[in-house]
């Protein structure tokens, strides 16, 4: 009997709230913390509709909500995709193979683990035992990553580009306290012969190959497709000496030459490449910008650019240097409207990695300190 494809135990943090959901088919509404099973058999056997993976589906009531839209202006039978059963019985499979409920699924996704960026980066409640010392901290995470990278040389890659720190730090003290090394994962008789041997093999660090550690590394979370995430090789710092300063380049300021978001210009100094967009474009980041809302706004204008579009008036042109000219004349080097760029996708870089992103936590105090309402008008 074909039917539901999962009844797997649903994540109830998947849900936003415990508010009654509606069906995105008819009026009923559902408690879906309590009655999922019950809504999703309505599903099944009222509107023979399937939805694929919807336990794993973070923010359901977003997600039902927008096909709930999508139908009111058009059929399901025009949208989503059919499987005949027998003459009389069709089902429909919402499923991340129709384009539009993919680009969904990964949105969410996105909003999800940047979400849980933002509290880990913001929350000081954090307490924790450090794995090989007996320094006990209390507060920030970012804190409790540097002392395991610079005391005992545990590279975890760039703390930016980790989420889900706290059970990421749990997997290595399980593994740590069964005698398992966290890169070859080999158990060794003593927690001395384990210490050796991960000082000598350079085994501190992450196995870029172990697919368990891909959901700890948020620019894993680019990918549309799960199976193509992989720890990247420059989120892991891999020195053979462990007493050179090179080691924790991974927590140092980068010093590549920093690229003007408004002409070819590249400054080796932030605060020298600051003074010129304030002073050549009339160009600053706002303090009223976020620390992630500035990252998806460079990360926007340069998308922006690579299309050879204006990212303030989206005229589009043929030539990187039609595009300068037009930015001067028009004065647009300006910020646009915060719903063009404050969005998901913005907080990755969509070509390139940019060296102003690993500057943009700093713009407040390189722009000369507050700003006055004069200064921002």
């Amino acid at each position: 009997m074909f039917g539901p494809l999962n009844f797997r135990e649903f994540r109830k943090e998947n849900l936003e709230n415990s508010q009654e959901t509606g069906c995105p088919l008819c009026d009923d509404l559902f408690n879906l913390k309590i009655c999922f099973d019950i809504f999703l058999k309505h599903l099944f056997e009222v509107h023979n509709l399937v939805i694929e993976d919807v336990q794993n589906i973070y923010n359901l009531e977003k997600y039902l909500k927008y096909w709930k839209d999508k139908f009111k202006t058009n059929p399901i039978e025009n949208i989503v995709p059919s499987i005949s059963v027998d003459i009389n019985n069709k089902y429909f499979l919402l499923s991340s193979l129709l384009k539009d409920d993919k680009k969904l699924r990964h949105s969410l996704e996105l909003e999800r683990v940047l979400s849980a960026q933002e509290f880990e980066r913001n929350d000081t409640s954090f307490s924790k035992e450090c794995l090989f010392c007996k320094f006990y901290h209390h507060g920030c995470r970012a804190v409790y990553l540097q002392h395991l990278s610079e005391q005992h040389n545990l590279q975890l890659g760039n703390p930016q580009n980790l989420v889900f720190i706290d059970e990421l730090i749990t997997e290595i003290e399980n593994k740590l306290n069964n005698l398992q090394c966290i890169y070859c994962e080999k158990i060794f008789p003593d927690r001395h012969v384990l210490k050796e041997h991960m000082r000598k093999k350079i085994h501190k660090r992450v196995n870029r190959q172990n697919a368990s550690y891909n959901k700890f590394y948020i620019v894993n979370y680019l990918e549309n497709d799960p199976t193509l995430r992989i720890v990247r090789d420059d989120d892991v710092t891999i020195d053979k000496d462990e007493n050179l300063d090179s080691e924790y380049s991974d927590w140092l300021e980068s010093e590549s030459s920093i690229n003007c978001l408004f002409c070819a210009k590249s400054e080796s100094q932030m605060d020298l490449l600051i003074a010129h967009m304030q002073l050549d474009h009339g160009f600053k980041f706002l303090l009223n910008l976020n620390f992630y809302q500035r990252i998806k706004l460079v990360n926007y204008i340069r998308k922006k650019l690579h299309e050879k579009c204006c990212h303030f008036c989206d005229t589009a042109f043929k030539t990187i240097s039609e595009v300068f000219n037009h930015l001067e004349k028009e004065n647009h080097c300006k910020i646009p409207d915060i719903q063009k760029f404050d969005q998901p996708e913005f907080y990755f870089p969509t070509y390139e990695n940019d060296a102003l992103l690993y500057f943009i936590e700093d713009t407040s105090t390189l722009c000369g300190g507050e700003e006055t309402e004069e200064d921002i008008k």
